[in-house]
């Protein structure tokens, strides 16, 4: 008789600490276990697992697919003897190799990295797979192996092996995303027969010249192309695409190529962002890196955006502030002031300085801006209750307009900013 849900998803955490032990508790709980004389019963169908007795080399990541609180959805624990697995629960077992794959019992998900040939016989076994993920060194026909995984919903493969001329696997595959020096164009027609709505594929040696297939798909809302030798020009080949939303490119833009797209085409996601392209896609109405404009401002957007080498570098136009008396002056002024606070050894803070001298740069009489060393100057980071770098604070009127915190994106920062700029009618 198999052990309580609580005592055996807890089992599991028997080497965490106190912390890790209540929020597995705290998870079997919020997935609807209630106890009842000593016990907890359980809402829906259940999973009893038999992992070895002594600890697989991996661990068991969980995914709750309910509505609950983020620190509840997801986790991991070491898969060890008998486990109950709730049945609104997905496990996917996530190792650094295959090691004593043979003796894993049936999961929703495989994360491998190291996967050689030899090993995919195994993972062809695991017949109810959802979520396949495998790194390696394996080729086309290794992977003709897992033609039976007839489940498969998700599959992400990296290998500088494989061409990606090969028939995958027999099911409805929704998401693909393939990764490797050898990936030829006629990858794409192979995907083509998949019902696809998400699709990245970066290799050395694609092209495009085989992106006219992608017109099959009916629901491909989601492509990612990534390579050094694409020709942005043969984005038209997906003219007939009628669900694509957004298009996210490594390489270069051609941005009359991309707007051939449009509509159905909403958002392009750029590695490299080209001012001139970026405002053509502005204008148009396009989002890029989730950023919109509107078109009298998608020219300002643009040079904000832009990557610092398709232009003229910025001078840094955040005042330095060491004083107290320096920075009363600054906010006492008529226009609001973006105040960043910093830690000189901070790569993120490093990051985001350009982004926000060009936005001074473009408003430079409707925004002032500063920047304080929280380590040199600790106490205005306490008044302004900065507890993490980089921060920064938009102030106006003596009020707290908007503040960002953490490693943000440009888009990002220049959206929030601008956002509220906008909103309070300051001038801009």
């Amino acid at each position: 008789m198999h052990r309580p849900a609580h005592a055996l998803l807890c089992d599991c955490y028997r080497e965490r600490s106190h912390n890790s032990f209540c929020s597995a508790f705290v998870l079997v709980v919020a997935l609807g276990i209630e106890p009842t004389m000593g016990e907890l019963r359980t809402v829906g169908t259940n999973r009893i697992i038999r992992f070895p007795e002594d600890s697989l080399p991996g661990v068991i990541r969980y995914l709750v697919l309910e509505d609950l609180p983020a620190e509840q959805l997801q986790g991991e624990f070491q898969p060890v003897g008998l486990v109950e697995i709730p049945g609104n629960v997905e496990i996917t077992y996530v190792a650094g190799g295959p090691e004593r794959l043979a003796e894993l019992p049936e999961v929703d998900g495989l994360d491998l990295d190291n996967v050689r040939d030899e090993d995919l016989a195994v993972v062809a076994r695991m017949e109810g797979l959802r979520d396949l993920s495998l790194s390696g060194d394996f080729t086309d026909e290794g992977l003709a192996e897992l033609r039976g995984l007839r489940m498969l919903e998700t599959l992400c493969l990296r290998s500088d092996r494989m061409t990606g001329d090969v028939a995958l696997p027999d099911s409805p595959l929704l998401t693909v995303r393939l990764r490797g020096q050898a990936l030829t164009d006629r990858v794409f027609i192979r995907l083509a027969e998949l019902p696809l709505a998400v699709l990245a594929v970066t290799g050395d040696n694609i092209t495009g010249s085989g992106l006219g297939a992608l017109v099959t798909p009916p629901d491909l809302s989601y492509l990612r192309l990534g390579g050094l030798r694409l020709d942005p020009g043969q984005l038209r080949r997906l003219g007939r695409t009628r669900s694509l939303r957004v298009l996210s490119l490594a390489g270069a833009v051609d941005a009359e190529a991309v707007l051939s797209l449009a509509p159905p085409l909403r958002e392009v996601d750029l590695d490299r962002v080209p001012r001139a392209a970026c405002a053509r896609l502005l204008f148009a109405g396009l989002a890029v890196n989730s950023l919109q404009a509107a078109p009298e401002y998608a020219d300002a957007y643009a040079r904000m955006l832009a990557d610092h080498d398709s232009g003229p570098v910025v001078a840094e136009r955040r005042r330095r502030i060491s004083r107290p008396q320096q920075l009363h002056e600054l906010l006492r002024g008529p226009v609001p002031v973006l105040l960043d606070f910093s830690a000189a050894d901070s790569l993120a803070c490093e990051r985001l300085g350009p982004v926000l001298d060009r936005i001074l740069a473009e408003y430079p009489d409707e925004l002032a801006g500063a920047a304080i060393d929280v380590e040199e100057s600790p106490t205005a980071a306490e008044y302004f209750g900065v507890e993490s770098v980089p921060s920064v604070l938009l102030l106006h009127g003596g009020r707290e307009l908007k503040r960002v915190t953490g490693s943000r994106s440009p888009a990002d920062v220049i959206r929030e900013v601008m956002s509220v700029l906008h909103a309070e009618s300051v001038g801009v």
